[in-house]
């Protein structure tokens, strides 16, 4: 008797995670996306951790930058929202 009720705590535990699970892929969704081609605002972004990471940035100087300082051709930006 007392398996049977922790097989069903187990799974009544496991049926409302997924549930829970299953509306948080949908959040945001409705959010526009940023439009390919628009120039992004300027922002400073903080020093890199490493010298590594500024030569491979191409980055001149030790303080904070511009993603308009970075010596290439295109530049990949990844957001992230995080609550």
């Amino acid at each position: 008797m007392k398996n049977k009720k922790s097989m069903l705590g187990s799974f009544l535990f496991l049926a409302c995670l997924l549930f829970l699970l299953q509306g948080s892929f949908a959040y945001g969704t409705e959010v526009q996306q940023f439009p390919v081609g628009k120039q992004v605002a300027s922002f400073t972004v903080g020093v890199p951790g490493s010298p590594e990471v500024q030569k491979y940035l191409g980055l001149k100087g030790d303080g904070p930058f511009k993603i308009a300082d970075i010596n290439a051709k295109i530049v990949v930006i990844e957001f992230m929202n995080a609550f």
